[in-house]
């Protein structure tokens, strides 16, 4: 190869080689120019805003906080953050008068208390960044007022309480809200009236959620009783009431014992009562027992008929004996249980004025607290057809129809056996 032809070469290289580090400077000096030119707003980005709580109700406190970072290469000095109202009340206006330099890539918090003093409705109020060497940054943070309570309603209570009974009182509790509540706490008041729970807890209630509270009440006098609902929107502590009327009172729902079909017979000085007892009552009553009162004195072989259990509408016959000697009326006491356990008694006043030897009766009714007879001759119905009636012994037991329907079949029998039903057909065809 010629020497100039080598020469040549070699330049082309150099020259190219030194294009490159032109081009490296070059590419330097303009990633440079354009770093210098970013400003330092714009290094700096709001990247999460909370409220707390979600919605305020008028008059409450909450606290909102601004999350900021900063996205370039160099530190950006901060001179003061601040949250500018526009609506609603900043308490703590001057806590961050003086921050400093938030370094490359790190994060800076800043949390302001809010009061909500204004009406219903989403305010704007801006958050503030005064930057040290120059320019600002502004944010508006939505905030929303919104007053609505929480609601308490009757899911089932009696219209009437008897004295000093329990009786169940269910209430729901419902968040109408768009946000959630804590500490949900039901408490029952009032004047004569004690409750086997002293408040029912039910926490926290979400967006449109319900919950029920179930509370055992007993009621000396009439009076009226107030529950009332407490629970927390945020740190926000508040209550709602509900108050319902509490009339004393007998309710038609509780076993109601009726008794008629009376029929009174006497042998000797032995007095025997006999009829039906109802339960006219919508609940079941328990442990029904009749017998007899001063001045009667119960007496065998039936001075008591337990009766047991009576369902709502159902009824059975009972008998009972005792001794009245010279009484002109006999007082019937009917005893039974609820089904809280509690013993009721009801009184029938069963006259013998009209009463003879082979018996007379008198229908009598019961209800409620009151007591109405009726004078006159009566007929006992009691169930099954035949009149038998378990519980008060064998005495009930129609033992001569069936004596005699046995006797009757078994001379049947015997007619049939000896053929004397063959000899009289034979005599009617002669």
């Amino acid at each position: 190869m010629p020497w100039r032809s080598l020469h040549a070469t070699e330049a082309e290289t150099m020259m190219k080689h030194n294009l490159c580090i032109v081009l490296l400077l070059l590419s330097a000096i303009v990633g440079a120019a354009a770093a210098a030119n970013t400003s330092l707003e714009e290094q700096i980005a709001v990247t999460g805003v909370t409220v707390n709580p979600d919605a305020l109700m008028r008059g409450d406190t909450g606290t909102v906080t601004v999350e900021i970072k900063n996205t370039g290469e160099t530190g950006v000095a901060i001179s003061r953050a601040e949250l500018y109202p526009n609506g609603i009340s900043v308490v703590n206006d001057k806590t961050y008068d003086s921050v400093g330099t938030i370094g490359p890539g790190n994060t800076m918090s800043f949390t302001f208390t809010v009061r909500a003093d204004a009406s219903d409705g989403i305010y704007y109020p801006i958050f503030y960044l005064d930057l040290r060497d120059s320019g600002s940054i502004r944010y508006s943070v939505p905030v929303t007022v919104e007053s609505t309570e929480i609601q308490v309603n009757i899911v089932d209570a009696p219209k009437t309480f008897p004295a000093n009974s329990e009786d169940t009182i269910v209430l729901s509790v419902g968040n109408p809200r768009g946000n959630s509540v804590n500490g949900v706490t039901v408490t029952p008041t009032g004047e004569g009236v004690a409750s086997t729970q002293t408040a029912v807890f039910l926490g926290a209630l979400s967006p449109d959620e319900e919950k029920n509270a179930s509370f055992r009440i007993q009621a000396s006098q009439s009076t009226k009783l107030t529950f009332d609902v407490s629970y927390r929107n945020g740190l926000n502590e508040h209550h709602a009431t509900l108050t319902i009327p509490v009339e004393i009172g007998e309710r038609a729902v509780e076993p109601e014992m009726v008794v008629n079909n009376i029929e009174v017979a006497r042998s000797g000085s032995t007095v025997t009562l006999t009829g039906d007892v109802t339960n006219a009552g919508l609940k079941d009553a328990y442990s029904v027992k009749v017998t007899v009162d001063d001045p009667a004195t119960p007496t065998d072989p039936y001075p008591v008929y337990v009766v047991g259990g009576l369902e709502s509408d159902d009824f059975s016959s009972f008998e009972i004996t005792c001794l009245a000697q010279g009484a002109s009326s006999i007082p019937l006491l009917v005893q039974y249980k609820d089904e809280d356990g509690e013993t009721h008694s009801e009184t029938v006043t069963v006259s013998l004025s009209s009463t003879e030897q082979t018996g007379a009766g008198n229908q009598v009714q019961t209800g409620g607290s009151g007591v109405i007879t009726r004078s006159g001759p009566q007929t006992v119905t009691r169930s099954g057809g035949m009149g038998m009636s378990f519980g008060g012994g064998f005495a009930q037991v129609p033992l001569l129809e069936i004596g005699l329907v046995a006797v009757g079949g078994v001379a049947v029998a015997v007619a049939w056996r000896k053929g004397y039903f063959g000899k009289i057909r034979d005599r009617i065809r002669k």
